[in-house]
């Protein structure tokens, strides 16, 4: 995809490409962040404190902001 500046998927959580993680706690599943050194911030309802920036998932414009203002950087900053 060399001829687009951002592409936003769904799934490949397996795949060694930078991401944010969706949590929903009342799913009851573990986090995948610990485990997967692409996530670069966590999205979601509420968290206990996270070595990973924290975006609540209902706050678009923060998630929004959060993907835009590291747009081209080979990596996130944790």
């Amino acid at each position: 995809m060399k001829s687009v500046d951002l592409l936003l998927i769904e799934g490949f959580k397996r795949h060694p490409i930078l991401k944010i993680e969706i949590y929903r706690p009342s799913l009851e599943s573990p986090l995948l962040h610990p485990e997967d050194p692409f996530i670069v911030a966590v999205a979601s309802t509420d968290l206990p404190r996270l070595a990973l920036p924290w975006l609540p998932l209902s706050d678009v414009g923060a998630i929004a902001s959060f993907i835009l203002g590291h747009e081209g950087q080979d990596r996130w900053p944790n």
